[in-house]
């Protein structure tokens, strides 16, 4: 059975809680803002993670599982944090992803340790598609 948008975000503040965020960093939305903030919608017995602004849609994933639409809505705020941890710790002329990465796993298997595999999975895959790289980029 799909739980409530109000029980999902009871989910999501109890994790947030967990890693020492504050309740309602998300907030969890059931219908378009129409400014790209992630919604949820329930259809044909499935969760439907859906981004869109303005009216077009830029991703949609559908799940049955709870425990994968959670993974997606927390490694969105995860990545957020990973990405501000690099900018705070950049080193120059290599790739900012060296820092994001591990960053990136270690929230998520503080969120859940089940997680961590499925990150490192997911980061293995970006890597295979675009590798690291520490070439210096000079402006002209």
């Amino acid at each position: 059975m799909l739980q409530s948008i109000n029980e999902l975000q009871q989910k999501v503040d109890e994790m947030l809680l967990k890693v020492g965020l504050p309740m309602l960093s998300i907030n969890l939305c059931s219908a378009p803002i129409g400014d790209g903030t992630p919604y949820i919608s329930f259809e044909n017995h499935e969760y439907n993670y859906i981004i869109s602004e303005r009216g077009y849609e830029f991703s949609r994933k559908v799940t049955k599982s709870e425990d994968e639409l959670l993974y997606w809505i927390m490694s969105e705020l995860a990545y957020k944090i990973a990405f501000q941890y690099e900018l705070e710790h950049r080193i120059e002329d290599r790739d900012g992803r060296r820092i994001v990465f591990p960053k990136f796993i270690e929230i998520m298997q503080k969120i859940n340790p089940k997680w961590k595999l499925k990150a490192e999975a997911e980061i293995k895959k970006t890597l295979a598609i675009t590798p690291y790289d520490d070439k210096p980029y000079y402006v002209l």
